[in-house]
C-alpha cells in the first residue's frame, strides 16, 4: 500500500487549551512554558496535525475521542474527511521516508488501536508517530521549533 505523510492546521479548542494549561503547570522548563501560554493568550491556538494517508483514503492518525490533544488519544484509521474535519490536508514535505512507503504503511496500521506509549502533546504526539512511521525516530519539528525559540 502507497502512502504519504500528510497535516492539518488545527486550531486548539478550549478541552484542548484546559488539558495543555494543566499539564504545562508541572513543567521544569519555565521559559518554554511561558512560550507556549503566551501563544494561547496572544490568540495564536494552532498546531499542525499530522497523519499517514494511505492510498485507499483513509488515514493513520494519534486521536482522541473528540479532540486530537487529548491524555487518552490512541492510533486511529479514519476518513481523510475525519482527518481533516473541513479543513486542507497538506503534503508534510518536512517528513522524510527513510522506508519505502509500503513499510510506512505497515508501521502506521500496525499501531491501529494501540496507544503508541501514551499520548503527551509535547513529548509523545502526532507528528511524533508520523515521523517514527517514515524513519524510525520519534521527532516532532513543533516541538522542537519551540525549545530553538526558547533558546533565543
Amino acid at each position: 500500500m502507497i502512502c504519504r505523510a500528510i497535516y492539518t492546521v488545527r486550531h486548539v479548542n478550549p478541552l484542548e487549551q484546559k488539558l495543555i494549561r494543566e499539564t504545562v503547570s508541572d513543567w521544569k522548563q519555565q521559559s518554554m512554558q511561558r512560550i507556549v501560554l503566551q501563544q494561547l493568550q496572544d490568540g495564536f491556538p494552532t498546531f499542525r496535525h499530522y497523519g499517514i494517508a494511505l492510498s485507499d483514503g483513509t488515514v493513520v492518525h494519534f486521536k482522541g475521542k473528540l479532540q486530537d490533544i487529548h491524555v487518552d488519544a490512541w492510533i486511529q484509521r479514519t476518513s481523510c474527511a475525519e482527518f481533516a474535519r473541513g479543513g486542507a490536508a497538506c503534503e508534510a514535505c518536512e517528513v522524510r521516508f527513510a522506508f519505502p512507503p509500503e513499510v510506512v504503511a505497515q508501521r502506521a496500521l500496525s499501531q491501529v488501536g494501540g496507544r503508541f506509549g501514551g499520548y503527551h502533546f509535547l513529548w509523545n504526539n502526532c507528528e511524533h508517530f508520523v515521523n517514527w512511521c517514515a524513519c524510525g525516530h520519534r521527532i516532532s519539528r513543533q516541538v522542537m521549533m519551540r525549545e530553538k525559540f526558547q533558546e533565543e
